[in-house]
C-alpha cells in the first residue's frame, strides 16, 4: 500500500470518528462488545456515549436501557461471526427501527475487511501512520 492510500484511509477513519461525534449525545448510543473496543474508539477521538454490550445482564437489559434513554443505536459490534449474530439479535428485538448499521458497514469498507474486531482499529490506524 502506498503513502497516498494510507493517507486516504487515515482521512476516512478521521471522518468516520467525526461523523459519530456529530451524532446528538443525548439521543445516540454507540454499542461495542468490550472494554478494549471502547478504548480503541476513545483513542481515535470518539466522544459519544459508548456502552459495552457485555456489561449488560442480558440482551433484553440492553434493549430496555436503550429504549428508556435513547432514540438511535449505533452498532459497532465486531465484524466477525459473533458480532454479526449479536447484531441480528438486537435488530430483531428492536425491530430495526432505531438501529444504525451504516457505521459498521462503513468501517468494513474503510479497512477493506482487514479489521474484524473494533479493538484492532487502533493498531490498524497506527500502522497507516508508519512510512
Amino acid at each position: 500500500m502506498d503513502k497516498n492510500d494510507r493517507l486516504r484511509i487515515i482521512r476516512e477513519i478521521n471522518d468516520f470518528i467525526n461523523q459519530i461525534n456529530s451524532e446528538p449525545v443525548q439521543e445516540s448510543l454507540v454499542l461495542v462488545e468490550g472494554k478494549r473496543d471502547r478504548e480503541a474508539l476513545a483513542y481515535l477521538g470518539c466522544s459519544g456515549n459508548i456502552m459495552i454490550y457485555h456489561n449488560f445482564k442480558s440482551p433484553i437489559d440492553m434493549v430496555d436501557k436503550f429504549r428508556d434513554n435513547y432514540k438511535k443505536l449505533i452498532i459497532l459490534l465486531d465484524l466477525d461471526r459473533s458480532g454479526e449474530l449479536m447484531t441480528k439479535k438486537i435488530c430483531s428485538m428492536l425491530g430495526n427501527r432505531y438501529i444504525d448499521q451504516k457505521y459498521r458497514n462503513r468501517l468494513s469498507n474503510i479497512t477493506q475487511g482487514r479489521v474484524k474486531n473494533i479493538e484492532e482499529l487502533k493498531s490498524f490506524y497506527n500502522s497507516m501512520l508508519i512510512d
